[in-house]
């Protein structure tokens, strides 16, 4: 199916403009041109281009069609490239005010063959019910209107579909038990909150294409360890397969397109799926922490100065 006959999977994100950008780098590749060369094309910024080929901005019909031009595509796919980049523009009309490379982010997500994704602090999106995600928002403090956070809910929600209602990609998180104390239900709806979580994690477990692991406090320091929310995704098969990496945390955003930095970024996630809990020990893990019968580290911190006592687990 060409890319302009697809429907937008997720309400709110423009996935024409990362199709048409893609596209776009593809044909600038084959016709072995640099991104400083399409930028003395166009007569602006080396930094416009790969905005444009990673779909963080869009593309003008007009600077599509000198960049074929410039390439060497033939009349009939260029001006199959300008349509999409009008209906991209229409696309941009509708869509959320979300950070433009999360909004890239998503749109690739969509797109995923498979994905592997790292979450030292929350809940994976695509695992959160929609109590957790409406929680995270609210408590952000970046998001002040209720119909904004809804907004931002709802494409959490859609972006779900594709593991709970359609298994059309294979996805393998890991999470560190950190993640499984917040909200730390201090409170009856904290405590429900959570509580309806981790059911959620449990029910993920026993889905086919997903693999879920918790790395628990006892493994100490691993490798990964120090960094933020880190999403592998694969976009099609082979030796040669086209990745990306999408490197998130409170004060940066970050895209990671070089083979050679995803290839090291993916054996680091390999690495801690080796210390992490296997698949069948995460369930029976978060099965014991949903009856309660495994406490925090906390709970076992003698009333003396002499240190921590071992974890409770029954």
């Amino acid at each position: 199916m060409r890319a302009n006959q697809r429907s937008q999977p997720v309400s709110g994100i423009n996935v024409l403009r990362w199709e048409l950008g893609n596209e776009l780098r593809t044909l600038r590749l084959a016709a072995g041109k640099s991104i400083a060369d399409a930028a003395r094309c166009l007569e602006c910024s080396d930094a416009k281009i790969s905005r444009m080929e990673n779909g963080q901005r869009g593309a003008v019909a007009r600077d599509v069609r000198d960049l074929c031009k410039f390439y060497g595509v033939p009349a009939q796919r260029r001006d199959q490239l300008m349509a999409l980049s009008r209906e991209a523009v229409e696309a941009d009309k509708g869509t959320s005010p979300i950070p433009a490379k999360y909004s890239t982010y998503i749109a690739l997500e969509s797109q995923a063959l498979s994905l592997r994704n790292y979450e030292p602090t929350f809940v994976p999106g695509l695992l959160q019910t929609e109590n957790y995600a409406r929680e995270t928002f609210v408590q952000n403090g970046d998001y002040r209107e209720p119909a904004e956070i809804e907004t931002l809910v709802q494409i959490r929600m859609d972006r779900q579909k594709r593991i709970w209602n359609e298994s059309s990609v294979k996805a393998h998180f890991i999470i560190d038990e950190n993640v499984l104390w917040r909200p730390a239900g201090i409170d009856p709806r904290t405590r429900a909150i959570r509580e309806e979580q981790i059911d959620r994690l449990i029910r993920a477990t026993r889905l086919e294409h997903v693999t879920l692991q918790v790395i628990p406090y006892e493994a100490g320091f691993y490798q990964g360890m120090e960094s933020a929310t880190v999403c592998l995704l694969n976009l099609d098969e082979g030796p040669k397969a086209n990745s990306a990496c999408y490197l998130e945390g409170a004060f940066r955003e970050l895209f990671v397109r070089g083979h050679g930095e995803i290839a090291a970024i993916g054996a680091k996630f390999e690495l801690m799926t080796r210390t992490a809990l296997s698949a069948t020990d995460t369930r029976k893990f978060l099965m014991r922490l949903l009856k309660g019968n495994y406490e925090h580290w906390s709970s076992a911190r003698p009333s003396g100065p002499s240190g921590l006592g071992k974890v409770a687990m029954s």
